[in-house]
């Protein structure tokens, strides 16, 4: 009956764990996407999922896991083991903003809970108003003070950031103006397009092309420079000399927190290998989005300071759960 040494019997548990450690190394990625197929974030995902999994040699599988405004699928993403098998793409809306808006419901930190890899693209914001509005962002605020009630704007949804901008907007500017929440985004365009509705707030790539026809007004974008769609749209910044008077809709890929620091900086460096492309640049610029080459240590400070001044807007705003 063949025995074993003493060195050899210390050895075997090690050896044995040798096949689990390739096996581990050797699974998928989950890309968890926290909204459902055809959005604007799975689009995204899914450009940059083959994008890194070349540069990496290993599969990332995306995983739609959507509900609750992305929180379900965010927190899930918290929640799985950092063993470098888990990535989330994570929005503004979950990550910066839905802990303030709804802190009873939402069981991650979006500061502490991940880890921050890579910012993969940036989205600007637009004001848009049905015909027969004043015609610039400066009458429509004059207008807006002197009418006895304020003009009415809707967003996708209470406390998303299509909303908090428009806080933004009445907050630094003086804009006169209620919110009205919206649950389809289409819906809302369609108002405001037939006149029911004063305001909106949207993306570019939702009502840009709108604005360009003609169909409605375009007030200002929220991005720092102006953008190919609509390059005859000034920016907020331009028109009340308020370098703060900006926001952008963002996308980016996170680890959960505790995540290897090695493999957090793999994957950014594969996805900013990816991001400086030209044919991925321009399929991303060609859904009206912006490329980033924030990598972890911007994209932790961005996130800090974004936080901060959603969590200030959301008080100043008196921003309640619906």
């Amino acid at each position: 009956m063949p025995f074993l040494t003493r060195r050899a019997a210390l050895a075997l548990p090690g050896l044995l764990a040798l096949p689990h450690i390739a096996q581990a190394q050797s699974r998928t990625i989950t890309l968890i996407c926290p909204f459902g197929p055809g959005t604007n974030v799975d689009t995204i995902a899914r450009l940059i999922a083959p994008e890194i999994s070349t540069r990496l040699d290993r599969q990332l599988v995306v995983e739609n896991v959507s509900g609750a405004g992305g929180t379900i699928g965010t927190e899930r993403a918290a929640r799985a083991a950092p063993d470098g098998n888990t990535l989330l793409i994570g929005v503004e809306s979950t990550i910066n903003v839905a802990q303030f808006v709804t802190p009873s419901t939402v069981r991650y930190d979006g500061l502490r809970d991940f880890a921050p890899v890579h910012m993969l693209a940036t989205l600007p914001l637009l004001l848009i108003g049905k015909l027969g509005m004043p015609a610039t962002f400066t009458e429509l605020v004059a207008a807006s003070k002197a009418n006895a009630n304020p003009f009415n704007f809707g967003s996708s949804g209470t406390g998303t950031s299509l909303h908090l901008f428009g806080e933004l907007l009445v907050q630094r500017t003086g804009l006169r103006m209620e919110h009205v929440p919206y649950r389809m985004g289409a819906q809302m365009l369609t108002e405001v397009m037939s006149g029911q509705l004063d305001l909106a707030v949207s993306t570019l790539t939702s009502s840009g092309p709108t604005v360009r026809e003609g169909k409605v007004l375009g007030y200002g974008v929220s991005s720092t420079e102006r953008q190919p769609l609509l390059p005859n749209l000034p920016t907020f910044i331009e028109q009340t000399r308020m370098p703060d008077l900006t926001m952008e809709v963002w996308q980016a890929l996170f680890a959960p927190a505790r995540t290897d620091p090695g493999f957090v900086q793999r994957v950014a460096a594969a996805a900013a290998e990816a991001l400086a492309q030209p044919a991925l640049q321009q399929r991303i610029r060609d859904l009206g989005q912006t490329p980033s080459t924030m990598g972890p240590a911007p994209l932790a400070d961005f996130l800090r300071a974004e936080s901060a001044r959603y969590e200030a807007l959301v008080k100043a705003a008196n921003i309640q759960p619906q």
